[in-house]
């Protein structure tokens, strides 16, 4: 078990720019490493290894699904919460990051449908 999330490690990865904006899409909508890959224009092992510093802190939770992974946004629990909410709604601000959440928005989405049609493909008419 890992030892709780000091305000130091959390505003660290705060203060690192692509784990800020890999936060801000995932406050949008859960997503996979390829959509993340997409909308940031970041090599694959580069959102990966994000991923992994932020899953360790617990800042973001992984759920399998077939052969990939669903990340999604994990609150940390209060006080620092407050402090990781501050934080994500000043981000709200900044247009460039306001367009990565849009994106995010569309991708998940886009997998909704996918996941809905091909399930509706399968049943007869």
């Amino acid at each position: 078990m890992s030892p709780p999330l000091s305000l130091a490690d959390l505003l660290q990865a705060l203060g690192e720019p692509t784990r800020l904006r890999i936060l801000n899409c995932l406050q949008a909508a859960p997503l996979f490493v390829s959509d993340l890959v997409l909308i940031l224009d970041l090599p694959q092992p580069t959102v990966s290894r994000h991923l992994k510093v932020l899953r360790d802190l617990g800042l973001v939770r992984d759920t399998p699904i077939a052969q990939f992974v669903l990340y999604r946004l994990r609150r940390p629990a209060e006080p620092l919460g407050r402090v990781f909410a501050d934080v994500m709604e000043a981000s709200q601000a900044d247009a460039a990051y306001r367009m990565e959440r849009e994106s995010a928005i569309q991708r998940s989405r886009r997998h909704a449908r996918l996941r809905t049609d091909s399930e509706l493909e399968g049943r007869p008419a």
